[in-house]
């Protein structure tokens, strides 16, 4: 029975060259571009063993190999990392997630033949020619020589052979190099960004220092003029005292001359009933100013850690956004809710099962089997949410007619909100996902127009 082996890779010159090699040592051969469409086919399918590029778009090989040992169906495929990368560490993180080996995609088809040799995949089958030789009964003379017309045509077929397989190797090279052109670019972004965390950090430290200087300013400024403002306030509440005094005596005496007083003196009630009203609007004004200052100063910037194996939305921080859009009602705040998310790179170990851990603090980050994190795999906002979170906020939509928007958004991983620390062999797993937590985090911001007025 012919054996059918899975290649992924995304790149198509990769699988075409791993793909003749396998026919050539009569395996049966399914190709797909991505580890998304291999957990597709192996749904259907159980080939004999696989094949799995590292670097790929959405889930890398890694997470594949880790999904496809979790399933009792497919855990006793045996997987081969097909990738350009090696060394011991790489080994041993690939075997620890359950691959059974590396090969390179530099690989010889005679080395390939031996893997698969030993993996069982293949039988040290002998040449066509000699099964030719032994099915007919006579044994091929060692010094009879062939006709001159099938010695071209051998040779011919090695040049052919020996053509297809320096295409092959051309092939290869082009998508080293734009490996190698691609791990370049990344390196330059990661050093543009560290500039920029770095510019941004003491921008922020300037504002921060700036914004300081003018609160002091504006505290003096209002305390002068509190001072100002409450020797009249006193006089007038003084006055006002006396008056209404004076008036409850004059109504006290039953006399005409002193009810033609009261009468004179009833427009001067009304007036005191429109400062008194006057006085109650204003202090509800100063009330609600307050209450709506308190909510702007406790939810603008306000920062929601969460834990490495959650999602950042879900039910877990519904109380919380709960508790804000109920100050915010309170407040009568009108505006613009932002739920910003970001996430951290853990660096994570194994457990005894095969799911991912925080690494030991004393681990070297060298050493870890993934960083990254394996929950939320990428930057996409429905990713970041709960079905029940999204319930959620589909029941929020009435707010709107009170003037209150809730929006989530996200930023991209590879901006570091807390810088992480050098990648050095000596940088313990306890400093890195002690800043992958800072950074495994959710942020919320306001946007109003009244903003800027409620916190001066």
């Amino acid at each position: 029975m012919v054996k059918r082996a899975l290649v992924v890779d995304d790149s198509k010159s990769a699988r075409f060259a791993l793909k003749r090699m396998l026919n050539a040592l009569n395996l049966d051969v399914d190709t797909v571009e991505s580890a998304a469409d291999a957990i597709s086919y192996l749904q259907d399918h159980l080939p004999d063993v696989i094949f799995m590029d590292h670097m790929m778009p959405g889930m890398d090989g890694f997470e594949a190999v880790k999904r496809i040992k979790k399933n009792p169906q497919t855990a006793i495929i045996p997987i081969m990392m097909y990738t350009s990368k090696g060394g011991d560490v790489y080994l041993s993180q690939a075997r620890a997630l359950g691959a059974v080996g590396i090969i390179r995609k530099t690989i010889a088809p005679v080395e390939l033949k031996s893997s698969l040799l030993e993996l069982g995949i293949i039988d040290d089958v002998p040449h066509q020619s000699t099964l030719e030789m032994e099915s007919s009964g006579k044994p091929q003379s060692k010094t009879k020589k062939l006709p001159e017309n099938s010695q071209q045509q051998n040779a011919n077929r090695k040049d052919s052979s020996l053509d297809t397989y320096i295409k092959d190797l051309h092939r290869l090279i082009d998508d080293q190099t734009i490996e190698l052109h691609r791990s370049m670019w990344l390196g330059i972004e990661s050093a543009s960004n560290e500039i920029f965390n770095r510019l941004n950090s003491d921008f922020e430290s300037k504002m921060e220092k700036m914004q300081a200087e003018l609160n002091e300013a504006q505290t003096k400024k209002s305390s002068s003029f509190k001072n100002k403002f409450m020797q009249p306030v006193y006089l007038i509440s003084i006055l006002l005292l006396l008056s209404l005094t004076f008036n409850f005596m004059l109504m006290s005496t039953p006399s005409k001359e002193n009810e033609t007083v009261v009468t004179e003196t009833s427009p001067v009630e009304i007036k005191e009933d429109d400062v008194r009203a006057a006085v109650v609007s204003r202090s509800i004004d100063v009330v609600n100013a307050k209450l709506l200052k308190r909510f702007m100063l406790w939810a603008s910037n306000k920062v929601i850690e969460y834990p490495y194996n959650e999602i950042a939305l879900n039910d877990k921080r519904l109380p919380v956004i709960e508790e804000m859009l109920k100050r915010a009602l309170e407040a009568n705040y009108k505006g613009r809710i932002v739920l910003q998310t970001h996430v951290g790179n853990f660096c994570l170990s194994i457990n005894e099962v095969g799911s991912y851990k925080l690494a030991d603090d004393t681990l070297p980050i060298s050493s870890c089997a993934y960083i990254g994190n394996y929950v939320q795999p990428d930057d996409e906002v429905s990713r970041h949410q709960s079905l029940g979170f999204v319930n959620f906020l589909s029941d929020t939509a009435t707010l709107n007619q009170q003037g209150i928007e809730i929006e989530v958004t996200n930023l991209s991983r590879q901006l570091e909100l807390e810088k992480y620390p050098d990648r050095a062999p000596n940088t313990l797993a306890e400093k890195w996902n002690k800043a992958a937590q800072s950074n495994n985090r959710i942020t919320v911001i306001l946007e109003s127009d009244s903003l800027s007025t409620a916190l001066n």
